[in-house]
Parts: structure tokens; sequence; C-alpha cells
């Protein structure tokens, strides 16, 4: 067996041309593109921003203020205490200042805020008419200024909800969080105690992002996406070698000997996982250290990284292992491989290789969808935002289910001893 796999990793290794495309030209690209998207998102971006959010308000300041009273009578020994911060706290009510920050004319000009309920947001947001909803719970004035009282978290957080990630929600991400912060610095409440002047810092936490999590940059975008399209092309590349061991009677002289035949199609499958995997983590690598494109990761990202492009190589190796039963079937070896090719110009620009995704129509993202690579490309962009192994279990599943697709088809394909073109 190890001969076999031996033999392929050498036809790879001394085809030098096709090793230098396959590896450099990913980076070359990402460099290139990097470079002048940055350039073209870096100019004047505000003026073409139009945010549309939505805010659905479940809590009641009025009634918060009197249970707010309620629950620190019960906890405090000062009742004047107590009277003098709820006075001052209805100067200070978090939700009317969230709205005041957002009505600002800072904002104002470029961010479009409607009060919906959540249902009516939602469907919004399904139809692409919203970018963001913001949804405020119920007790969340209560909880956040008996926090600032008490010097305990917040049990109630603003909770962020978007349909996918893009610039407009990613900005309208950190406008809330920038509320937060804003509160922190801005209108922190004083302390009533002994030192009136006393600064109370609001409650850490405070926001809940669903849906969001780190920024998917331009960078990132771009080292993954030109990864994994390389990668495809190392499945055709391993079927085309067969085609050369077909005209020196290669695959003939394997199949004269004792070895078992499906011994040729694993070493096939082996070496390319081995050569995918490879390949996709240089670009990773080598991305990050020009580029610094995965800042302040800890190794347990990059484990995860390496993990992933494992399940994604064994799905590639397998369509090279369907891609070599193919050339051993057919003919016109050229003919199959301009096949090959526009296969994987099919799954390039369905599953968001080419162009961002959310650019492309319904029916090709769908179709995206059920690609290896597009499903590489969600759980490598799963991964980075929120290193959440949960998130990204289901698509996992279907990269595997990909590989055992294409494995299956590739030994019903496999010609039988004595039978290959």
């Amino acid at each position: 067996m190890w001969s076999f796999i031996k033999k392929d990793l050498l036809l790879f290794w001394r085809d030098r041309k096709e090793l230098v495309t396959i590896v450099t030209l990913p980076i070359v690209l990402v460099l290139v593109m990097n470079f002048a998207f940055s350039g073209m998102f870096g100019s004047n971006d505000e003026e073409q921003l139009d945010l549309q959010l939505a805010i659905v308000n479940e809590d009641n300041e009025i009634e918060g203020l009197d249970t707010l009273e309620e629950k620190l009578m019960a906890v405090s020994s000062s009742e004047d205490d107590v009277r003098q911060f709820v006075e001052y706290a209805s100067y200070v009510r978090p939700v009317s200042l969230l709205f005041d920050y957002f009505n600002s004319d800072e904002l104002s000009e470029w961010l479009t805020v409607y009060e919906l309920e959540e249902s009516e947001a939602v469907a919004k947001v399904e139809e692409g008419d919203l970018d963001g909803i913001l949804v405020i719970p119920n007790g969340f004035t209560v909880d956040s200024l008996y926090a600032v009282f008490v010097g305990e978290p917040s049990t109630t957080s603003l909770i962020y909800k978007m349909e996918r990630e893009t610039i407009n929600s990613g900005t309208i991400y950190q406008i809330v969080q920038g509320f937060i912060e804003h509160m922190n610095v801005e209108f922190a409440l004083q302390e009533i105690g002994e030192d009136s002047e006393a600064e109370v810092l609001l409650p850490e936490g405070g926001f809940e992002a669903v849906g969001a999590g780190e920024r998917f940059t331009v960078s990132q975008y771009f080292t993954i996406t030109m990864g994994i399209l390389f990668s495809l092309f190392v499945s055709v590349t391993v079927a085309t070698k067969t085609g050369e061991e077909l005209r020196q009677q290669v695959v003939n002289r394997i199949l004269l000997t004792n070895c078992h035949p499906l011994q040729f199609l694993l070493g096939k499958i082996v070496s390319t996982f081995c050569l995918v995997w490879l390949q996709i983590m240089f670009v990773f690598i080598l991305s990050h250290f020009i580029l610094d494109v995965f800042p302040d990761r800890a190794m347990a990202f990059w484990f995860g990284v390496a993990g992933i492009v494992m399940v994604l190589s064994l799905a590639i190796a397998g369509l090279a292992a369907m891609f070599t039963s193919i050339s051993l079937r057919v003919k016109d070896l050229n003919a199959a491989s301009g096949i090959f090719m526009l296969v994987l110009l099919l799954f390039g620009i369905s599953g968001g290789n080419f162009v961002p995704v959310f650019i492309l129509p319904s029916w090709l993202q769908e179709l995206g969808e059920w690609t290896p690579n597009g499903q590489a490309l969600v759980i490598l962009t799963e991964w980075v935002q929120s290193e959440q192994l949960s998130t990204i279990l289901t698509p996992i599943l279907l990269l595997i289910g990909h590989f055992l697709l294409f494995t299956t088809i590739a030994l019903a394909l496999y010609p039988k001893r004595g039978r290959t073109n």
C-alpha cells in the first residue's frame, strides 16, 4: 500500500510546474486581492452606508423603576440611599439613553431605527429589508440598575440578531457595542453612599450577540477561499496523472502483479488527502505570517483549523478518487479533464470561492451549500467567528458524507482487472 502512496506523491513532486502553481499562486492571489479590496473598502465607507435596524423593546422603564425601588429596599438598610439612587437613576434610564444614542446626529445620517414587534422584525430581516434586530428584553432596566447598586453582573442582556454576517450587520454590531462602552465611560451612575462622587461602572456584559462573533475580515475571506479553491484543483491534477500512467502502461503493469486492484485507487485517496492538507495549511499559515490574517489566536484555534482541513481533505480525496475512476473508464482523457474543470468551476462559483456567497442568487446559494468547498467555507467562517464546535458539527458530517458519496461512486466506476481503456 505504501508503494502506491509513494508513487503518487513522487508523481506530484516531480511536476515542479504544477507544484509551484498549487502552492504559490494562492498566496499571490491572496496578497493581490487583499490589497486591492482593502483599498476599495477603505474609501469613504461611511457615506455609502445605509444601515437598517429594528429595535424590539420588551421593557417598561416606568414600571422598571418602581420594581427597582422594591428590590433595593429588600437589600439595603438605608431607605434614603435607595430613594436617592432611584431618583438619580430616573435621569439615566438605559433604554432612553439607547434610543438617544441611535437618534444622535452622528448616527442618524446613516442609521435608520425602527421600533417593531419581534415577529415583524424577523420577517423583514429574512426579506432583506433590515440588517439586524436589537432586542431589549423585559426587565433590562431593573436588572441593569440593580446590578449597578449591588455591584454584581447583570442577569439580563441586550440581544443582537442577524440573518448573516455582512458589512452592514457587522457595523451595527460595533455600534451597539459602542453604546455599551459609551455607557460605561460617559453615562456611568454615581454610587450613593459616603462618597457621592464615586463612580459606579455599569455591570460587565450587558450585550449578547446572536449570529455574531469575531469579525470576518476581507483577508480571512480571501485566504480561506483561495486555499479551498486550489485544493480542488489537486483532485483534477491527481486524475490527470492517471492519464499519464495509462499512457506509460503503469496501470497495466500494476494489474499484472498480485496486488489488489483497489490499492491503486486507495493510493490516490491517501496521497490526495496528504497533498490537500499540506497545501491548505501552507496557504493559511504563510498568509497569516504575511498579513496577520488570524491575529491573537490561541493554539486551540489552529488545532481546530487543522482538524477542519483534515475533513475537507478527506472530501476532496474522495472527489479525486471519483475523477480517477472516470479517467480509467473514458477513452478521451482530454475531454474528461475538461469536464472535471467545468465541475470545479461550478463548485467554485456556487460555493463562494470566486465572489461572496451573499451576492449570489438564492438558488445558486442553495446549490453551493451542497458542494464540499461551500460546506468548508461555512465551517471555517463559523470557526473563525465563534470557535464553537457545536456550530460546525452538522456541516462537518455533511463533508464526511461527501467523502462517502464520492468514494462509493469511485468504487462503482472503478474498472475490474483488465478492463481499463
